[in-house]
């Protein structure tokens, strides 16, 4: 009985120790993550220090090979033209949203046109269907769909031909 007990116990004592070595990789991954997240922090800092540095050699060039006026007619005109940038920018994903809605919503309309435009016992073919497809839809077998539909050939349905359910 006591080895019982002592199998028992070891057993239940794996529980932790398998969560607290799951636990430390968990940690040291994100250890790693961190240190390499660190690294990228510290090039992109050292990246935009060199950029504001060239920048900063870029505007002394200008400024000694134009005046100051030419340089603040520049900067008026790229202001000019980054706003006129950013409104044609949202226009046009103002237009390409509407244009999405459009479309679903054409979409959604013509996939619910299947049975929606077909009277009682019949139904309308959309986009992609098949004889078993209706036949799974309409609640009846195959062949009970070709015995209501005997001239309707399986290979040649067209979107929005009727056929009879019941």
């Amino acid at each position: 009985m006591e080895n019982d007990s002592i199998s028992s116990s070891s057993s239940e004592s794996k529980l932790p120790l398998i969560v607290g070595i799951v636990g430390f990789a968990l940690g040291a991954a994100g250890l790693v993550l961190a240190l390499k997240a660190k690294s990228a922090a510290e090039l992109a800092k050292a990246d935009a220090a060199a950029a504001a540095t060239q920048v900063a050699d870029l505007t002394g060039q200008l400024a000694s090979k134009a005046s100051a006026a030419d340089v603040a007619a520049l900067q008026s005109t790229f202001g000019e033209f980054k706003t006129a940038t950013e409104t044609n920018n949202k226009a046009f994903g103002d237009s390409i949203a509407q244009l999405q809605a459009a479309v679903k919503s054409k979409a959604v309309a013509s996939s619910s046109k299947g049975s929606a435009a077909a009277g009682p016992g019949e139904y309308s073919v959309a986009k992609g269907d098949t004889l078993g497809g209706i036949a799974k839809k309409s609640g009846i077998s195959l062949k009970a769909l070709q015995d209501l539909n005997p001239g309707v050939d399986a290979t040649k349905l067209r979107i929005g031909q009727k056929l009879k359910t019941k």
